[in-house]
């Protein structure tokens, strides 16, 4: 009976217990023991809670522990709240881990054709991982009978891999190289010498001995010729380019007894007086252009539409820019030839040096530029004209139309091309009150009127530096 006693009372105190933990002690809770997050991502805490029956003791508990996102691993967050002499306790596993595979980038492209017969040459490739970083001495290779597979794995088992096509074949054509210029000028009666060219294929080598030339130059002819120069290498492939050869009347006193009338350094307003006697005296005539105000492209616009030639003179007129150098010179022919182009739709090459070929100025800022440049010009393909009939419009005669009158019409002659220098630009009203009476006298004397084209015979003058 006594050991009877003794078990009921055991039950009686854990039952009490039971019922006091029950009751008083505050239970914690979490949303979740266990949770994985990404590397680099930010760990937010989750929703913690402690309470018993009559009370909510959550601003109690203690946390200890931290969560490194920038280190994969394991880490623990331990909660944990006393009530009087008893400690309650929590923990939460938190798994940070790498799940984005690396990336593989190859150089070059990812589909590659190579010529037939010939390995593929490794264009390269780079391997990098957000936690790993560099992996590109790990990228393993298969090579499969058309393709290459690179892949790689990181330390978290993250694998990628990607592909590059291989086939077999030649689609590149040929590369031919002119030796020389693309442009060329001779004089009538010059015989044309064949500077030579050079042919390769990204397969076949050097294949310079299966071009084909066609075309003819007539040295006796003056006029525009092209030579095409054509390869075709063993898959096919033809590529093709050209020389233009122009012939040209050499320059001589002789000529076909036309006027050739040219107007320098404009245009201008009084630019729109010229084409007005010119439209009415039926005549036409030779611009060589400058940079002006675009707001007057349109004079240049009219005079093309009329059916005159427009040439080149310069954009800037700055002797002191466009005689200072080979480049600067046609970085500003460039300039006002594009002016053009944009303005007619069309390019010219017909030039005139300012102060002309002869002119000893250019001394000053660079000795022997004229020499080098009238051969240069020549071959890029460009075609300068001087003058052998000064109106002196620019000088002594500026403003005296009477002199300017004389000064053309007691130099023009029936046994040369009469190629007459004046001016349209700002200021030489002089010339364009002589300009009537210089056409009427031509046609009272038998001579003809014509604008300067690649029929024209070629005056130019001698260098002097």
């Amino acid at each position: 009976m006594k050991k009877k006693s003794i078990y009921i009372a055991i039950l009686i105190v854990i039952f009490s217990v039971f019922l006091f933990y029950l009751i008083f002690i505050p239970k914690i809770k979490l949303d979740n023991k266990e949770i994985t997050i990404n590397y680099n991502d930010k760990y937010v805490e989750g929703k913690v809670s402690a309470k018993n029956l009559f009370k909510d003791y959550s601003k109690k508990i203690k946390v200890e522990g931290k969560v490194n996102t920038n280190k994969i691993g394991k880490y623990k967050i331990k909660y944990s709240i006393n009530y009087g002499f008893i400690k309650m306790e929590k923990t939460k596993i938190i798994n940070v881990v790498d799940k984005k595979s690396p990336v593989i980038i190859l150089n070059g492209n990812n589909e590659v054709v190579v010529c037939p017969n010939c390995e593929y040459n490794e264009e390269g490739y780079s391997a990098t991982d957000e936690y790993d970083g560099d992996l590109t001495s790990k990228v393993k290779k298969e090579y499969l009978e058309d393709k290459i597979v690179y892949s790689v794995e990181d330390s978290s088992k993250n694998k990628v891999s990607v592909e590059r096509k291989i086939t077999e074949g030649d689609t590149e054509a040929p590369v031919i190289t002119l030796k020389g210029y693309e442009n060329v000028v001779i004089y009538k009666g010059n015989v044309y010498n064949e500077e030579g060219y050079s042919a390769t294929d990204n397969c076949d080598g050097d294949i310079t001995s299966l071009v084909e030339v066609s075309g003819k130059v007539d040295n006796t002819r003056v006029g525009s010729y092209e030579l095409i120069y054509t390869v075709k290498d063993k898959e096919g492939n033809v590529s093709s380019v050209k020389r233009k050869i122009s012939v040209i009347y050499p320059p001589s006193g002789g000529g076909n007894g036309y006027i050739y009338l040219t107007f320098d350094d404009g245009p201008s307003n009084l630019t729109l007086d010229i084409l007005n006697i010119l439209k009415e005296e039926d005549v036409k005539a030779t611009f060589f252009i400058t940079g002006q105000s675009d707001s007057i492209n349109y004079i240049i616009k009219r005079a093309y539409d009329e059916g005159h030639t427009i040439g080149l003179h310069t954009y800037s007129h700055d002797y002191s820019y466009v005689y200072s150098s080979v480049d600067n010179y046609f970085n500003d022919l460039n300039n006002i030839s594009n002016k053009l182009e944009n303005i007619i739709g069309k390019k010219s090459n017909l030039i005139r040096f300012p102060g002309g070929s002869s002119n000893t100025v250019s001394r000053n800022y660079s000795v022997g530029i004229m020499s080098r440049l009238t051969g240069e010009v020549l071959n890029r393909g460009y075609r300068y004209f001087d003058w052998n009939v000064d109106a002196d419009d620019a000088g002594g005669a500026y403003s005296d139309s009477n002199r300017i009158y004389l000064n053309v019409v007691n130099n023009l002659s029936h046994y040369r091309a009469n190629v007459v220098l004046m001016h349209d630009s700002y200021g030489h009203t002089a010339t364009r009150d002589a300009l009537r009476n210089i056409i009427q006298y031509g046609k009272r004397n038998g001579y003809k009127f014509a604008s300067i084209d690649d029929n024209t015979p070629t005056i130019i003058h001698g260098v002097n530096n």
